[in-house]
């Protein structure tokens, strides 16, 4: 993957864990969150995670040595 598509990657996927990070913050804020909200808030934990180890991928990948494979 050449580094202008890693670098629009990692801009999209920082996006979406930032959106993440907001929606959670507002569902936290919530007294006495519905039962919606609350699987609302563990999906957006399980795909901030996801996330945020996509963005892991991309940062191992660029540091390795050109060429090396698994």
């Amino acid at each position: 993957m050449d580094v202008s598509k890693d670098d629009n990657n990692l801009r999209r996927l920082a996006r979406k864990h930032r959106d993440c990070e907001d929606r959670l913050a507002a569902l936290a804020a919530r007294r006495f969150p519905t039962e919606q909200e609350q699987y609302e808030e563990a999906t957006l934990k399980k795909l901030k995670l996801k996330i945020k180890d996509e963005m892991e991928t991309i940062h191992r990948q660029r540091a390795e040595p050109a060429g090396r494979h698994g």
